[in-house]
């Protein structure tokens, strides 16, 4: 993730002129033509003119300097799309049944306002991008820092907006107290406590969580990690178990990156979402991350989304962004608009489908370039907060859809 602030353009002020002469200039002159007798009249059109020639000259100075305020507006946009108050939000051209969103780091909500008003205005959804991971909700063992979440929940029900859940067990995110040589009965305790803890607090104000995220490997296999050693495969059904008993009304998912088309780890996913399934764990949808590069699709995104439905769980695109390599080119940005258009046109084509999330929606928010060596402008939004190519792709693609009656933007 990125810290650095940015500072939007502000177009430059013209100082207001000084076209007229002070008054008491004036009456000293006329008093001095007086005391030498010179006539009046003359001498105060003399003043006039003399006036008007300095006022003229000040004016065409002043012109002549002021920077052109139209130049940035008439130069070609790098965006054709119409300004914010004159188009429609994405939230508010999404089909019913579907949400929107994107994850928000909730520093950026009080620090800097316009990306709040973005955030609130354009997406029906939000997902906490680090704030609810268990290293950030319990530094300490029974010590939770719940200021982060509870914030990020608060905004979203000030904006009428869905809470994604991100996330319950997670392959990077266990606290660094949490101690590798406990025995087997502690860990289960102690990870248990934590998932009742965490989803009996929001009970009824997150409408889905990512459960476990990143459970496998390349191959489709297990992860080996801490869980996997000391638990057995066991514990992915587990979790899953103390999450709905502690909310039984919130939608549940299994969530992964690099499963997005026709691959050896979608395979392995799909297998062990059937098996779970079949053994009567709660498992509610499937989350495809969808951190995609700029020059290489997913092999049948479409048929890929739809095997899963067909196990009964709902689908998701959870954390898309799309990085370009550097330095972006309006070629680029244009390959890159269209493969935003495609996962939307996936999810949308696909009934199980239920939200569609980016991961952040300005590059100056987002996570690429820490990570990602030679990329980034992976945003719908440039740092300055103006929409890409790849926003008025997903704008275009939604407008294509047939009228309906409303879009998802509340929790439910």
């Amino acid at each position: 993730m990125t810290d650095r602030l940015f500072t939007k353009e502000r177009k430059p002020t013209t100082p207001a002129l000084a076209v007229s002469q002070p008054s008491g200039m004036v009456l000293a002159r006329a008093r001095a033509a007086r005391s030498h007798r010179v006539p009046v009249l003359p001498v105060a059109l003399a003043l006039v003119v003399a006036a008007l020639l300095v006022t003229g000259l000040a004016v065409a100075y002043g012109h002549e300097r002021t920077p052109p305020a139209v130049s940035a507006v008439t130069a070609t946009p790098t965006v054709q799309v119409p300004p914010a108050p004159q188009r429609p939000a994405l939230r508010d051209l999404m089909p019913s049944g579907v949400r929107i969103g994107s994850a928000a780091d909730g520093r950026w909500l009080s620090l800097d306002p316009e990306y709040a008003e973005l955030l609130g205005s354009e997406f029906g959804a939000v997902t906490a991008e680090n704030a609810m991971k268990w290293g950030n909700l319990e530094p300490s063992p029974d010590v939770y820092a719940w200021t982060g979440a509870d914030q990020l929940l608060t905004f979203a029900e000030q904006h009428d907006q869905a809470v994604y859940g991100h996330t319950l067990l997670g392959q990077n995110d266990v606290p660094k107290w949490v101690d590798p040589a406990w025995p087997a009965a502690r860990l289960r305790t102690v990870l248990r406590d934590h998932v009742t803890t965490v989803v009996s607090r929001y009970r009824g104000r997150v409408w889905a969580w990512d459960v476990v995220n990143e459970a496998l490997d390349e191959d489709g296999s297990l992860r080996d990690t801490l869980w996997l050693r000391k638990l057995g495969p066991g514990y992915v059904a587990d979790v899953f178990r103390w999450a709905h008993a502690a909310d039984p009304g919130a939608r549940l998912f299994i969530n992964d990156y690099g499963v997005e088309g026709r691959t050896r780890k979608a395979d392995g996913l799909l297998a062990m979402v059937r098996d779970l399934r079949r053994a009567g764990v709660p498992v509610d949808g499937v989350g495809f991350q969808s951190h995609l590069q700029w020059d290489d699709r997913p092999r049948d995104l479409v048929g890929n989304l739809r095997r899963f439905a067909q196990l009964g769980v709902s689908v998701a695109i959870t954390e898309l962004d799309v990085r370009v390599e550097l330095p972006e080119t309006p070629a680029k940005l244009d390959r890159q608009a269209a493969l935003y258009r495609q996962v939307l046109k996936a999810c949308l084509a696909v009934t199980e489908c239920v939200s569609f999330t980016v991961w952040g929606f300005t590059d100056a928010r987002s996570w690429i370039p820490g990570y990602h060596e030679g990329y980034g402008a992976a945003c719908l939004f440039d740092a300055a907060l103006v929409p890409k190519p790849a926003y008025a792709a997903l704008i275009d693609e939604l407008r294509r859809l047939p009228p309906r009656s409303g879009g998802v933007s509340s929790p439910g």
